[in-house]
Formats: structure tokens, sequence, C-alpha cells
């Protein structure tokens, strides 16, 4: 395989792990089964098994140990939560410029 296929491939590898990646985050609280994850990707088993291996591997999805369900892992909370604090930092850097401005 020339290099140029192979980095075509692996392109569409990580495009379809996020699109595993984006269906779990739609259900953090209870996952999904494989056979979910099947349904909404319209992907093989073999091909969810690899996806989601992938992303356990890279610490974005993880089991819940009482059902065997996947779901993304709580680094994602992490990052809404730094997300969401970057943005409140920028408002309020944005509110005092504004306070700044419209002083009379």
């Amino acid at each position: 395989m020339n290099a140029a296929k192979e980095k075509s491939t692996d392109i569409k590898s990580a495009i379809k792990v996020l699109q595993v990646l984006d269906v779990l985050l739609r259900n953090f609280a209870h996952g999904f089964s494989p056979k979910e994850l099947i349904e909404a990707t319209g992907f093989s088993g073999t091909d969810i098994t690899r996806y989601v291996n992938t992303l356990e591997q890279a610490g974005f999805a993880e089991r819940i140990q009482e059902t065997g369900r996947i779901r993304p892992s709580h680094n994602h909370a992490r990052f809404a939560v730094q997300i969401m604090n970057s943005l409140n930092e920028a408002n309020s850097r944005t509110q005092e410029s504004l306070n700044r401005i419209t002083r009379i």
C-alpha cells in the first residue's frame, strides 16, 4: 500500500472512530450496548469492537461496570467544565471592557 492510500485509510478510520464517539456523547448516563452502536452507526460488529477499543485505550470511552454498556469517559465532563470556565472568563473580560467603554 502506498503512503497516500495508507494515509487516506487512516483518516477514514479516524473519522469512523469519531462517529462512534459522537453517538456515545448522546447518552452519557446510560451508555450504549454494542448492538445499539451498530444500529446507530451502521458499522459492523467487528468495526464497533475495534473503534470502541481505540476509544477506550485513548481514554475517551469506558465500560459501565454494572451493565457492560459503553459510554464516554469522565474526561468529557472535565472537558465540558474547562470549556464552560473558559467561556465564563471570556464573558467576564468582555463585560469588563464594555463597562470601561460605556462609563460616563
